[in-house]
């Protein structure tokens, strides 16, 4: 048995964009119905929501049926939580707030195998298939994709070095921590705010790595895209249902 090709990382790689979508209802029913959207990928929040390692692998189980990438957000970098999500299958993850290239590194090595890491070794686990995938060990880095959020001036001011960092595949950025943390809570349309993201964007670019953004207004989301963002997400699922059932109810309203 072979693992099944990550293709948002050869998406990536190759300089394609990648919508997505993010899921933060902790539920597998309501992720299925997004995954069969044809989002690129979709993100499962483990950072703001309710959800835990069983909803997360639930979630992961219902993505397998989809030709989209299950990345899971942790909420933070601890490495612990690291092993226990890649060995239940969540093999794109998102770390928030990395804040320079130290961090990023250890969050490689916790990702990783020695003797290039630290991530500990068990035999048969859900990553792959339980036994079942010929070589996964030493080849499981091919398929890991690994996001790191920027969201503060520090991670903005050390963009660079943490893109030049080998394992990490994109710096994504957070506009809503970035724009509280520069002092523009709630409009990351501030000028500060948009510079900082144009710095992130292109020590990406300079890295050869990908660039990414959470931008659910379309026309941010188009900007974004022009500008050399490509792994982006464009809405969620507690969005699309909270603002359709807003204006249905609206449109009956006297």
């Amino acid at each position: 048995m072979e693992e099944r090709p990550n293709l948002l990382k050869s998406s990536l790689a190759d300089g394609r964009p990648s919508i997505g979508l993010w899921c933060s209802l902790a539920s597998a029913l309501t992720t299925e119905v997004v995954a069969g959207s044809g989002a690129g990928w979709l993100l499962v929040d483990g950072e703001h929501s309710p959800n835990d390692l069983r909803s997360v692998v639930a979630q992961l189980q219902v993505l397998g049926g989809f030709p989209c990438e299950g990345v899971v957000r942790l909420p933070s970098d601890d490495p612990v939580a690291i092993k226990r999500y890649m060995d239940a299958g969540a093999r794109s993850l998102m770390i928030p707030n990395v804040r320079d290239a130290a961090q990023a590194r250890r969050v490689v090595e916790a990702m990783t195998y020695a003797p290039g890491g630290f991530r500990g070794f068990s035999v048969g686990h859900r990553a792959n298939q339980f036994g079942r995938i010929a070589g996964y060990h030493a080849n499981a880095r091919r398929n890991q994709l690994l996001a790191v959020q920027i969201e503060c001036a520090i991670g903005v001011a050390n963009a660079a070095e943490i893109a030049a960092v080998e394992g990490v595949d994109v710096l994504f950025v957070g506009p809503g921590d970035l724009s509280t943390n520069l002092g523009f809570m709630g409009n990351p349309g501030a000028p500060e705010v948009q510079a900082a993201i144009a710095t992130v964007g292109r020590a990406a670019a300079a890295a050869g790595k990908a660039g990414g953004i959470l931008a659910p207004v379309k026309a941010d989301a188009d900007r974004y895209l022009g500008d050399g963002f490509t792994m982006v997400a464009v809405g969620s699922d507690l969005g699309l249902l909270a603002r359709a059932s807003d204006a249905l109810v609206a449109s009956f309203s006297r």
